[in-house]
């Protein structure tokens, strides 16, 4: 495998996040799986922001605040009506990054929106980011038969999973829902994951149940020059042997500078 930088030979490196991953204005791009969606959402969100266009975030699941708090003001509201014309006020408001809600949960949670709810909001800003599971921080994980909770206008879907998991046993401290992800993989418990099987979690947990029109694509956070980068490209090869072509590596969730490339 080759991670390729520049133009040649037709080929392209992308320094910006969301231009790898292929948004723009338009999509409605829901992030599942485990290992780093909400600090992808954040890179996003900032990329196009920076790029002079708005960005509404929407959860579908619960969030933490402390994210919330570095995506932009809060909106929140049970009534969907009510919190279209909030979420419409914010961003004519100045706000290129606004987060909607369904309800505070807690002082550090905030509780997601139905799905149809994100369909209503979508017009409202050139584009959608929507957290559409949980990994309680967690690398990697085995997705339940309710997951991911995706609307219909979702144009792409990004499965995410973190390299560090790789190698690593199949239990509560490495993996959110063990059981199902060995029932899934063929991993037992107290095994440790292969590349098979991580890529098997993304391709056939996140990824299962989108529909066929919708663009899919496969984000492996943790990367870094020398063994995680090797691990990363070992697991791009299975997801393309499942069939997922997209496929993106970056050092999310660590901190600046975001690091970003296509095997």
């Amino acid at each position: 495998m080759e991670l390729y930088k520049g133009s040649s030979r037709g080929r392209e490196f992308y320094l910006k996040l969301h231009g790898a991953l292929g948004i723009s204005a338009g999509d409605v791009v829901a992030f599942a799986g485990a290992g780093g969606k909400s600090a992808a959402i954040l890179q996003v969100a900032q990329e196009i922001t920076g790029a002079g266009m708005t960005v509404l975030t929407v959860p579908t699941t619960k969030m933490s605040l402390g994210e919330v708090e570095r995506l932009g003001p809060l909106v929140t509201s049970e009534d969907r009506q009510e919190l279209a014309a909030e979420v419409k006020a914010a961003l004519s408001g100045g706000n290129p990054s606004v987060v909607a809600g369904r309800a505070r949960t807690s002082r550090s949670r905030i509780d997601g929106v139905d799905p149809d709810v994100v369909d209503a909001l979508a017009p409202l800003a050139d584009v959608v980011l929507v957290e559409a599971d949980g990994s309680r921080r967690r690398p990697i994980k085995g997705t339940a038969t309710h997951e991911p909770v995706l609307p219909t206008s979702a144009t792409l879907v990004v499965a995410v999973g973190n390299v560090s998991a790789l190698g690593t046993p199949v239990d509560e401290e490495h993996v959110h829902r063990p059981t199902i992800f060995s029932e899934l993989t063929g991993v037992s418990p107290g095994q440790s994951i292969t590349a098979r099987a991580f890529a098997r979690a993304l391709v056939q947990g996140s990824l299962a149940r989108v529909p066929k029109s919708t663009r899919t694509a496969a984000l492996i956070t943790g990367v870094e020059p020398g063994r995680p980068m090797a691990d990363a490209s070992v697991i791009a090869r299975e997801l393309w042997r499942f069939g997922l072509r997209d496929v993106v590596l970056t050092s999310l969730p660590k901190d600046a500078p975001v690091r970003v490339w296509i095997p």
